[in-house]
């Protein structure tokens, strides 16, 4: 059997044991003051609740506490209603969660009373009123309705929630026959037509909930009640089962063989967890609440026991715990409601796996006359697997246990002949599965049997998502187990670790099959010729990730190990090494370093090695970046990529060396002094030269020749203006280009960047150039600043005409000395009387790289994002006497990511004391600002 260690890894934590009894018998009675009697009552339940009871015992014993004041409530308003008016047959029924036993400290309270054929009487009335007040005025929410049997079965044939509602009656007091009555027509009297309709529209609402809630188990902010694989997926699907079966409950799901042992133990596991988590939110909060929020999370978290150790933090371990018990909810939903529609559909009620809409890599399954077609029953060759009404299955009961490289021919058949499994195989490879012992994970037949899953030609990868989903995956890949449901507490990675993963590894599927559409990416992940190691590379790159130390270093060791124990060729196996530990050196270069810089392009050729290599690293950054949440990958990180890989591709096919210094600049300040003799008319022949002349250094290796001319016109017309601007948007990049003159002056970024915040408009780029300041050689051109700016307005939109015209004239404004810049920002960011929403911490981390530029140090700043951000890092520079000359600027979610290539007053590096102080000086402004 799989050692304990990887089974804690992926399984929830056995649930405490159920003590109903005991603590019942604990339960103070209702006595004299009804308030005071719930209050007491209250905080037992809370008590034994703090004591770590299971979540089962704490609903129940809730249930059982509002029993014993709602029936002192009833008896008391009965006789008070006996006193007025003349008695009649009445029954008081419990609804919803609290008919069911299972109320959560602050849930409402679902009552039907249910009187005689016709209108209630006054008795009936009186009874009704007098319960409610007396509720209300214990500050309960309290859903009632006043009913006769008939009137129920009208509003129930009419509207499935009624239905639903009367599923879970329980008589409470009154009148039993009647009560009896309701029961036997809601409960057993059912109708083949009401059954139908009943699940139709249930599947109907379910769909519906989710898409209002979140179609996705791991949303950054579940809603344990509400969200897929949440509390009402699973009684939904008890729902079906009772009204398809009349089956009341999961104990009669194994007594009637619907589900197997192993789901049902997991899936009490998985909702005695949730009933915990809820009935804490409700105690943290005071009043139902079921959205665990992240300023909620490490609540909880801290009150269920789960405490930071080294290397591992509890709130992710927490959550990790939320994921799996949210997966085994939906798994058993979705078996419990393939069971349901058997006899209506052969492919299940879900058409289309979760994950086609995130990485594009499904098909829809085809679909005649509103009904997926079915393939015809028939054995698969070699007699192990048949396909039985339309879906995949095994052929005896033995086929899975002869060998464990059975098990994922099942997965590799169902990937090639595109089907789902038929439930017994599910539930048969999913029991194999756990029984599989460590070793099983070394088998060459079984390993063998999973490289050839990767590369069968025509993969979508469906077959990784429905090992996950059944707990297969991490027995034949124990190194997935340690990133399953593992999730950072964040809001850039939207995903847990193990479902981005697998992610990525489809999207690359897609993306060779044509299924998504990217220029380049596209045609080179189809001219891959050994695309294994690309697929293993993406698959381990986070397989480090909560190993205490360099997720990518760590990853890279886990990987080798597994590469090993698979036989994978020692050829393919180094480069998954290497693509592993190298997975984040792309995008960190493409986004914050400059790549106008011809000895970092020549570097990172000079890394990468070969261009195979390259292509594969492209790859995989592009999987990992357009796959962390929804709309991650952007025109503009789509731009910086293929310009890093362009121009290192081309490094590596012409076998160029280094440049010797200053050849790049030579060059950079010929054409677009030709570029300028080329547009002659704005400029004359000596202003032209005094702009080659004053220019500096970078200029000529950032700026494109064509831009020149527009940036010299510029110049022109801020000759004689405090500053002057040109604003264009461009739909192709997504971005909106700003080009900016003004006199060079200290701390000039700064203050634009913060006028630019103080409307609302965020720098994603910012090149910074300042003019020779010796008039002998730059004539008017000596001592201008000419800033170039990529912008965004507001929810990542273009910089509105109108918005760019009032920061104008409030940036002239604060030039011309005619108002203080913290004034202006004071002025226009006035503090919101709504509250932020909660978001994890971000930490402040400054690091100093001297390596990746000749000239500079390039200081990158980790911290949470926020409205003036680069003017607090711009300010802070000035202060110290640096000078900034290109900033780049990322997000990732709430956390910025952001670059300076700064230089000394005397234009060297920072080093030693110095660095130290720009670090402290930095830390100590951005707490300020924090």
């Amino acid at each position: 059997m799989t050692p304990p260690a990887l089974d804690a890894l992926i399984n929830l934590p056995v649930a405490a044991p159920f003590e109903f009894e005991a603590k019942l018998a604990e339960l103070p009675q209702v006595t004299g003051d009804p308030r005071a009697a719930f209050a007491e009552l209250r905080r037992y339940v809370e008590d034994v609740h703090r004591a770590g009871a299971s979540g089962h015992t704490v609903v129940r014993l809730q249930s059982a506490a509002m029993d014993r004041v709602v029936g002192a409530l009833w008896d008391r308003a009965v006789a008070e209603a006996g006193q007025a008016h003349a008695p009649s047959p009445v029954s008081l029924v419990a609804l919803g969660g609290y008919g069911r036993r299972e109320l959560a400290p602050f849930s409402d309270v679902d009552l039907l009373v249910l009187h005689a054929p016709g209108k209630p009487d006054a008795f009936v009335k009186t009874a009704a009123e007098r319960l409610v007040y007396a509720l209300w005025d214990l500050r309960l929410e309290v859903g009632y309705a006043v009913r006769d049997l008939k009137t129920c079965d009208q509003l129930a044939s009419e509207d499935h929630t009624a239905r639903t509602a009367l599923l879970d009656l329980r008589w409470l007091g009154g009148d039993r026959d009647l009560y009896r009555e309701l029961e036997r027509e809601e409960l057993h009297g059912l109708s083949t037509a009401k059954v139908e309709k009943f699940l139709q529209d249930k599947l109907d609402e379910m769909r519906g909930r989710r898409e209002r809630f979140g179609d996705s188990l791991y949303l950054l902010e579940p809603n344990v009640k509400e969200s897929e694989g949440g509390l009402r997926d699973l009684q939904s699907a008890l729902w079906l089962a009772r009204v398809r079966f009349k089956v009341a409950g999961i104990t009669e799901l194994l007594s009637r063989a619907l589900l197997p042992e192993r789901d049902i133990r997991e899936m009490r596991r998985a909702r005695d967890f949730l009933w915990r988590v809820r009935n804490e939110m409700h105690y943290l909060a005071g009043r139902k609440w079921d959205q665990l929020t992240f300023d909620v999370q490490p609540q909880v978290a801290l009150a269920m026991g789960y405490r930071d150790r080294e290397g591992a933090s509890g709130v992710e371990e927490f959550m990790r715990h939320y994921y799996l018990a949210a997966k085994a909810v939906l798994v058993a939903c979705d078996a419990i409601v393939d069971r349901c529609l058997e006899t209506q559909t052969a492919t299940g009620w879900r058409m289309v796996p979760p994950p086609a809409a995130t990485i594009g890599a499904e098909r829809p399954v085809p679909v005649l006359q509103g009904q997926p077609t079915r393939a015809a029953d028939r054995f698969l060759p070699g007699g192990e697997l048949k396909v039985f009404r339309g879906r995949l299955t095994v052929s005896d009961k033995d086929v899975l246990r002869r060998s464990p490289a059975a098990l994922v021919r099942l997965f590799a058949a169902a990937d090639r002949e595109q089907l789902d499994l038929y439930p017994y195989a599910r539930d048969l490879a999913a029991q194999v599965a756990e029984e599989l012992p460590l070793e099983a994970a070394a088998d060459p037949e079984l390993n063998q049997e999973l490289l050839a899953c990767f590369t069968r030609p025509g993969t979508r990868g469906r077959f990784l998502t429905q090992m996950h989903e059944l707990g297969v995956l991490p027995k034949v890949l124990p190194e997935f187990a340690r990133i399953t449901a593992r999730r950072q507490i964040d809001v850039y990675h939207v995903y847990t670790v193990d479902v981005h993963s697998l992610f990525a590894v489809r999207r690359l599927f897609a993306l060779r099959c044509g299924d998504v559409k990217e220029p380049v990416l596209g045609e080179l992940m189809r001219a891959q010729a050994r695309p294994l190691a690309l697929y293993l590379g993406t698959l381990f790159h986070d397989i480090g990730k909560g190993a205490g130390k360099d997720h990518s270093v760590r990853g890279a060791e886990i990987a080798a190990e597994a590469c090993v124990r698979m036989g994978v060729d020692p050829d393919d196996a180094a480069d998954i090494e290497w693509l592993v530990l190298k997975h984040l050196r792309m995008s960190a270069i493409a986004q914050r370093r400059d790549l106008s810089d011809p000895d970092l392009i020549h570097a990172f050729a000079e890394e990468v090695g070969t261009l195979d290599r390259l292509e594969k690293l492209y790859l995989l950054t592009y999987a990992d970046m357009a796959t962390v949440g929804p709309r991650t990958w952007t025109e503009w990180k789509a731009r910086l990529l293929l310009e890093l890989f362009g121009k290192t591709r081309e490094v590596l096919q012409r076998g160029e060396r280094r440049p010797e210094p200053g050849t790049a600049e030579a060059a950079g300040r010929t054409r677009v002094a030709g570029a300028l003799a080329a547009s002659p008319r704005h400029a004359s022949e000596d202003d032209r030269r005094r702009f080659v002349a004053a220019m500096p250094a970078r200029y000529f290796l950032t700026a494109g020749p064509d831009e020149a001319p527009h940036h010299l016109r510029l110049l022109q017309l801020g000759r004689d203006r405090v500053l002057a601007g040109a604003l264009r948007h461009r739909r192709d990049l997504g971005v909106t280009e700003l080009a900016l003159t003004a006199r060079d002056r200290p701390g000039l970024l700064a203050t634009v960047a913060g006028v630019l915040a103080a409307h609302r408009i965020d720098i994603q780029h910012a090149e910074v150039f300042s003019s020779s300041p010796d008039p002998a050689a730059a004539g008017w051109l000596a001592g201008r600043a000419l800033d170039v700016f990529e912008l965004r307005g507001p929810d990542d939109g273009p910089v509105e005409p109108a918005r760019w015209r009032a920061a104008r004239r409030d940036l002239a404004r604060v030039l011309a000395g005619e108002e203080p810049l913290g004034a202006l920002m004071t002025r226009r960011l006035r503090a919101s009387t709504v509250a932020a929403k909660p978001l994890p911490r971000v930490p402040t981390k400054i690091v100093i790289d001297n390596h990746s530029a000749r000239a500079h140090s390039v200081v990158d700043v980790f911290t949470a994002d926020r409205v003036g951000l680069l003017h607090t890092v711009a300010r802070t520079f000035f202060e110290l006497g640096v000078s900034v000359d290109l900033a780049r600027i990322a997000t990732e979610g709430h956390r910025a990511a952001d670059a300076f290539y700064v230089r000394t007053a005397d234009g060297r590096p920072l080093e030693g004391e110095q660095a130290e102080r720009v670090v402290a000086a930095l830390e100590a402004a951005l707490a300020r600002a924090d």
